[in-house]
């Protein structure tokens, strides 16, 4: 009672010290810190309106660089005049974006920043124009250099307006920081006196009255610090519980070292923790090394309900004694040999001298898991203190033990799954091996009859054409076609499947000596169809597997000269574009035909397996061409697709990263 009324004086004349001084130091702080967000904030709106100006400046040398980079080309002709032009126009949107978003707390300039974009859009269509001009040879208007020049001149003196306007707001902002700054002087040296003498008259006051205070609160704490040692020692053997659970692996070697360790905490005679499995019916036994009483125990399992210790008639009846176990988490028995009726571990517990018993339940998120048991040859031999140690080590025990457990699970687990794998692969590898055979037996068993079929046809129509009427011809015409059409569906089949199951190298490739190798092996069919097919002079170098993408474009090529109108001459022309995506360079390869188009309805539909859009007496094909294509895009990390509508032609296009070269690189 001494201390605790000792305790509060000390208590609150320390408040009384601290708290005033706090106080005023809290008040000084709150208001110093509004005063410096206010300057802060001041400052900030400066910093913002430099860099608006700073954006602004950038954006008009971007417009000078588009403007003296077409006027030098429209001048000289000269493509490396138009490399500023072409390098601005790739950033002037962006500068445009970037200068509508600094400014978009302000709706006067918002405005204006879109009339510059509207501005300059129309500029920009008047140079492309020019220089389109300039490309086919044509002479320059003076009309429409000045329609320019008006233009550019109202961009000018727009971005000088917005700039003016950006200054003025800039010399307010930095006038209302000038005058911040001063109030924040001002008002930080008037409290800081204030305060300061305030807590001068106040600390010397109550100095005095701690120091008496703190006197009388020393003499108490030797008290308590001779109670804290004691807790300390007790806390000192947990940790080393803690530490031993830590440091084992097994729920055996777990138990059996914390086992031993309680012993010497609580000083008890015997201790042993049993553990449950509810799908059996049955427990387990794990006592303490030092401890050869109950080693028989351990290695054998007896049913849950020889646990039960017959405190009550009704305890005793019950058939499966979980709940019991589940309410009763500290079962404390004073003296075994007073029990009516005992549990066979009992049984031998009174045979070995010890009459107390202290069982604590194991509980791990509301589940049952084993059961802590300490037993003492003195009755009553377990104080409150002893029971709240042994509770904690039950619960630590507990966490090692299911932790332990869903470790061994998931290493059954592993090695399920990693057996599983193997059993899978095996799987694959067979099938693997069955594609092959059956891609052999595509190749030679099916096409050998088809290539009987087609020279006993042709030898018929050569050798008997003279004897057999205009239908006996028809029909051989017939089974050549069909013969025809076979073995080119079965050659198709085996390239997808081919180039769904090799290995491919991916390495740079230069797209011009692909687009000529794929031309090469349409030449036949160019000529037949008189076909016309421009291909811009630099495509590019992409990283991709040669003879796959030589593949992908001949069935880009055979299609675009293939699907026309009749009576129509097959345009085609090749180019490509570079862009960046994701911050990696690609190139982007078109093939642009004045075809029949595709509705934009199936335009996903033609890239599958045998998706035709026509018949094929119509259009002769095996419907595996565009198939290919994705495949083999997917195959080297690159992308297809493409654009179109009915009767205006059709644009496919393919993507693959750009190849970047060194000296020594080639294609």
């Amino acid at each position: 009672m001494l201390l605790q009324i000792t305790r509060n004086i000390f208590r609150r004349r320390l408040i009384s010290a601290i708290a005033l001084p706090t106080v005023l130091l809290l008040l000084l702080s709150g208001v110093s810190l509004w005063q410096i967000n206010r300057l802060l904030s001041a400052m900030q709106w400066v910093e913002h309106t430099d860099w608006v100006i700073t954006q602004t400046y950038r954006t008009q040398k971007l417009l000078l660089d588009l403007q003296s980079g077409s006027r030098g080309y429209l001048l000289t002709g000269e493509e490396e005049f138009l490399e500023p032009y072409q390098e601005a126009r790739l950033v002037i949107n962006a500068a445009f974006r970037e200068l509508n978003h600094l400014v978009s707390d302000n709706p006067s300039q918002v405005e204006r920043v879109n009339q510059l974009q509207l501005q300059y859009q129309e500029w920009q269509k008047l140079i492309s124009q020019a220089i389109e001009r300039k490309n086919r040879g044509e002479a320059e208007p003076l009309s429409a250099f000045k329609v320019r020049k008006q233009k550019m001149d109202a961009i000018r003196s727009q971005i000088a307006a917005f700039i003016a306007t950006e200054e003025q707001l800039r010399n307010r902002r930095s006038q209302v920081v000038r005058r911040t700054t001063r109030q924040v002087s001002a008002t930080s040296v008037i409290l800081a006196l204030g305060i300061g003498a305030i807590l001068a008259y106040f600390i010397r006051r109550q100095l005095f009255k701690v120091s008496q205070s703190y006197e009388n609160a020393l003499k108490t704490s030797i008290k308590q610090t001779e109670n804290a040692q004691r807790s300390a020692q007790r806390l000192a053997d947990l940790h080393k519980i803690d530490r031993a659970i830590l440091a084992a692996e097994s729920n055996f070697t777990i138990v059996r070292d914390a086992l031993g360790r309680l012993r010497q905490l609580v000083n008890c005679q015997r201790a042993f923790l049993v553990l449950f499995n509810f799908e059996t019916g049955t427990t387990g036994l794990i006592a303490d090394s030092s401890d050869p009483g109950l080693q028989p125990f351990e290695n054998t399992t007896f049913p849950i309900e020889d646990l039960q210790q017959g405190t009550g008639k009704r305890e005793r009846e019950t058939k499966f004694p979980i709940e019991v176990t589940q309410q009763r988490q500290v079962r404390l028995i004073q003296d075994i040999s007073k029990l009516e009726q005992r549990s066979p571990i009992l049984e031998q517990l009174l045979a070995a001298g010890l009459h107390s018993c202290l069982t604590i339940s194991m509980q791990v998120e509301e589940t049952l898991i084993g059961e802590l048991t300490l037993a003492g040859t003195q009755a009553e031999a377990f104080n409150l203190e002893t029971q709240q140690i042994v509770s904690e080590v039950a619960t630590q025990l507990a966490i090692a033990i299911q932790q332990s457990q869903l470790r061994e699970q998931l290493q059954n687990y592993a090695e399920e799954l990693e057996q599983r794998v193997q059993e899978r692969t095996t799987q694959l590898q067979e099938a693997n091996q069955e594609l092959e055979a059956f891609s052999y037996s595509v190749s030679h068993d099916l096409r050998a009859p088809l290539r009987t079929i087609q020279g006993f046809a042709q030898a018929l129509q050569e050798e008997y054409s003279d004897q057999l009427d205009a239908v006996g011809q028809e029909y051989i015409s017939y089974i050549t076609d069909d013969a025809v059409q076979m073995d080119t569906l079965v050659t198709d089949l085996l390239a997808y499947s081919h180039l769904s199951r090799t290995q491919i190298q991916i390495q740079p490739v230069d797209l011009n000596l692909v687009v000529n190798e794929a031309l090469k092996q349409l030449s036949a069919q160019l000529q037949e169809q008189q076909a016309e097919v421009t291909v811009d002079a630099c495509l590019g170098y992409v990283l991709a597997h040669r003879s796959t993408l030589v593949q992908v474009l001949t069935n880009l090529l055979s299609n675009a000269i293939k699907f026309v109108n009749p009576g129509t001459l097959p345009s085609v022309h090749i180019y490509t574009q570079e862009y960046i995506q994701e911050g990696q360079n690609w190139i982007r390869l078109w093939v642009v035909d004045n075809g029949i188009g595709i509705a934009s309805e199936h335009q996903e539909r033609i890239f599958r397996v045998f998706e035709r859009l026509h018949g094929v007496e119509t259009y002769p094909g095996t419907g595996i061409g565009l198939a290919i294509v994705r495949k083999g895009l997917e195959r080297m990390g690159g992308s297809s697709g493409v654009e179109s509508q009915l009767g205006t032609g059709t644009s496919f296009w393919i993507a693959l990263p750009k190849a970047v070269l060194n000296h020594n690189a080639t294609a």
